[in-house]
Parts: structure tokens; sequence; C-alpha cells
């Protein structure tokens, strides 16, 4: 068994390494470095800074996708699952029709239960009645698919997409403010992740028996049988050979943390993945089940989302200044305020001895005050008391939005910066100033990580957006993803 292990072993890794060599994965690592500056594009516009460096956001991406890639190898290998039943050459095309509809169904949940639910009505329906039909080019490969082996791979993705979103999730999130329903300014965090996953995949080939070479398996291998037809005198045998998948993560946290809200989604997705994977398996032996396996690829997924949704509305917003203080949405790491002693989450009620009622109340005190501020509030019901030192070498206020737009609120913009620059961004309260913003349209990104809500005319301060149909709506430039590349 040890010496079997040390096989698969080096199979692994050195289809793995293949992987690396492939022009493609180097284009994916591209388009995910432009993603990442994109989102940082956002921060530097609505914040004066950068608040999560590309750099870390790509490399951080990059190597827990590598570890993900090797643990989801490992796992198809054990399952001994095939692509060349899986149908990729018709889920893709539905794919894409998807994501004509929405970007967030650009997800081989959908795609893949659909193209099995076709397969299924043309084996017992269709096929039947116009066995010509069934016989068709374009149709007889597609009756070829093996459902069960799809299921397998599509709760395999997602369950990688889970363990990814956990980890990291709620790493590099973005501050931002948006209008809820009945004009409440809230603030909130964009959740936005892109992983590239290289894998192992496997290729089933009937060979004559001659032929056969490489690594004889146990005899209970593979758990998912091919379909495959096999002539006389042949026998199957599996190919490694390298691939890559993309998978995507964007979510928004308003009434939870973004640890919170990633390791929620997480828990679901995960719950959703494995019973996926049973379902598939189950099928195998029982293909009864088939159809329980099909519906609940797609409408699982759904229901992972409908919930999460649910979830984050039902709750009152975290992060919005009222009459007991200003919350601390975030406070920057190696900045002023860190260095003071504040932290995300701390409550500021007084600064310099004045109370404090706003985002902006808190912004222009600090601003007005000199080298040395004393800043007081709560910390988990405790009494918090600290001195902040603004005296920051070389520290430079961006360019200020609001007074290259012309409006009444250009002299209250750049407070926004300067707080950011001291590493603090305050919840934003009924006081935070607004500005007229492009024409939205559902499915159009008006601020970092937030959808425009149809037919609206978006007003943001910072980085402000109008609603976008749910509270928690997925982010159109990066959708869920769990396709193959």
């Amino acid at each position: 068994m040890s010496a079997l292990l040390l096989e698969l072993g080096k199979i692994l890794l050195t289809t793995l390494l293949r992987v690396l060599q492939i022009p493609l994965f180097w284009l994916v690592i591209l388009l995910v470095y432009l993603q990442y500056r994109r989102v940082a594009g956002m921060e530097q516009k609505f914040f004066g800074r950068i608040i999560n460096p590309v750099g870390r956001q790509v490399a951080i991406s990059t190597g827990l996708g590598i570890l993900a890639g090797i643990l989801a190898s490992a796992f198809m290998l054990l399952l001994g699952l095939s692509l060349s039943q899986i149908g990729l050459l018709y889920i893709w095309p539905v794919a894409l029709l998807l994501l004509l509809i929405h970007p967030r169904f650009l997800c081989f949940s959908y795609a893949g239960g659909i193209v099995a639910l076709a397969v299924l009505a043309l084996r017992h329906l269709v096929g039947p009645l116009f066995p010509a039909f069934a016989e068709m080019r374009l149709v007889a490969p597609l009756l070829e698919i093996h459902i069960p082996a799809l299921l397998a791979l599509i709760g395999l993705l997602h369950l990688i997409e889970a363990l990814l979103i956990y980890l990291s999730g709620h790493r590099g999130s973005s501050p931002l403010y948006f209008k809820r329903a009945g004009g409440e300014v809230v603030g909130a965090f964009s959740l936005q992740k892109f992983w590239p996953i290289p894998l192992v995949a496997l290729l089933a080939m009937a060979i004559p028996e001659a032929e056969v070479q490489g690594v004889s398996m146990p005899e209970w291998w593979p758990l998912l049988k091919s379909t495959l037809e096999l002539g006389p005198g042949e026998t199957l045998q599996y190919m490694a050979l390298p691939v890559l998948a993309a998978l995507g993560y964007s979510d928004m946290a308003f009434s939870s943390s973004p640890r919170q809200k990633s390791a929620g989604t997480a828990r679901f997705l995960s719950i959703y993945s494995v019973a996926l994977i049973l379902l598939a398996l189950l099928a195998e032996f029982c293909p009864s089940l088939t159809l329980a396996g099909v519906l609940f690829a797609p409408l699982g997924h759904e229901a992972v989302i409908n919930r999460g949704n649910r979830l984050e509305s039902s709750r009152e917003s975290l992060y919005r200044a009222g009459a007991a203080g200003v919350p601390l949405m975030m406070v920057l790491p190696g900045s002023a305020a860190e260095s003071a002693g504040l932290r995300s989450g701390d409550l500021v009620q007084r600064v310099n001895g004045a109370p404090v009622s706003s985002d902006l109340d808190l912004l222009r005190k600090i601003d007005e005050s000199y080298f040395m501020v004393l800043i007081e509030g709560l910390r988990g019901g405790s009494g918090l008391s600290v001195v902040l030192n603004k005296r920051r070498p070389g520290r430079q206020d961006a360019a200020d939005p609001f007074a290259q737009a012309g409006l009444p609120a250009a002299t209250a913009a750049p407070l926004w910066h300067r707080g950011a620059a001291l590493g603090l961004i305050p919840a934003p309260s009924s006081q935070t100033p607004s500005m007229p913003g492009k024409e939205g349209r559902r499915g159009t990104a008006c601020c970092a990580g937030c959808e425009g809500a149809a037919g609206a005319r978006e007003r943001f301060s910072p980085a402000l957006c109008k609603k976008a149909g749910e509270p928690s709506c997925y982010q159109p430039l990066s959708p869920p993803l769990s396709v193959f590349l």
C-alpha cells in the first residue's frame, strides 16, 4: 500500500507541475491580478489609499489555490472521477447562456444541472419515442454523459470553494457605504476573492489489454465506474492530465463581521457540497436516485444563496453611527490609529472630551485637533481611552472627488481620505454627505463590491451605493465560479 501511495503521489505532483507550465494558468493569474487591482482602485478612489495591497492578495489566493488543487486532485483520484464522460462541451455553452441572464449563474451547479436534466429527458422520454433523434451526431455524445460523475465533480468543486471561503473569504475585505430600503445609510464590507485551481484530472480510455501500463489499482477502485463500453480484449486505462479551474467568491456583510459572513457561507456551502457528493455516490449504485441529485445541484445551490441573504437582511445593521457613538468599521494595520491602540469595532463617544454623533462629526473633530488627540469610548462594554498621534511623516491627502465634481459637499469629502490616512474608517450616519452618481442598472457595479438598482439614480459618499435588490448581492464582475478552464 505504501508503494502504491508513493507512486500515486509522484504522478500527482508531476502532473501538477505541468499545470504551472500551461500559459493559461498564468493568464488566469493575470486576470486575478486585474480583479484585485480593480478593487484596490475603488479603495483608492473612495478612501484616498489602497487598503488591501494587490500583490499580497494575489500571492495568498494563488498559494491557497494550489493547495486546494492538490487536495481536490487527491479526492478526484480516490473517486476515480474521469472527465471523459462529464460533458464539458455541453456544459460550457449552457453556462455562457446563463451568464447572459445573470453573472452569478456562471456556475457548474446550474449549467451541469440543466445538462444532466436534459440527459435524463432524452434517455427516458425523447429517446424511446424518437430513436432516430437520439442517434444524431450532436445528441449521441450527450446521452453518454455519466451523471453521477458530473454531480460528484460539481460537489467537489463547491467543497473546495467552501474550504477556501472559510480560510480566506474574509481576508482583504473592502469597506463601503450603501443605502438600505427606506434610505438608511449603513456600512458594509465587500468580500471578493478569486482563486486559480490547478488540478490533476483523470481521463478513462478503452485500450487493448496487452498495452496496459502504469500503476495497478485495487479491485474496489474506482468508486465511480466508467460507462465506456469495452470491446473484446479491451480494458480501461486512466490517464492523469493537467487541467485548470477558477473559483470566485463575492458577497457583502453589513449585519455581521466579514469573518462571520464567510464562515456562515462556507458552512452552508460545505453542507450542500457533501450532500451532492453523497447523492452522486448513491446514484451510482441506485440509479433511481439520479433525478434527486440532478434537481438538488441547482436548487440546493440557490437555497444556499437565499438562506445567506435572508440571514443577513433579517438582522440589524452592524455598522452605523447613532446616539451611542460612532463605531469604527476598520482600523487599518500599521496606521497611527492602530499604534494608538484603537481596534475595529471600537465605539468612539468623545474626541478631546467633546461628544461625537456621526462619522462626519468624528472625522471633523479629529481633523481640527492638534497632533495629539484624546479618543474615548467603549470596547466590548468596557471603557476605552487612547491618545492618537496624528504626526505621520510623508502623509499626503488624496485628490478630492467631491471638489472635482464641483458639489457643495466638496469641503467634507477629504475628511474620509485624511481619516483613512490615519487608519480610521468609521461607520456612516444620517449626516454622511452624498453626491449624484452615474445612472445605474441591475447588474452594474456602482462601487467597491455592490450592484446598482434597476433604473435608480445612485447616491454615494466616499463609498456609498444604492441597495441592489437583495441586501447581500453578488458582485457582477466576480460571480461565484466553479468552472473548468
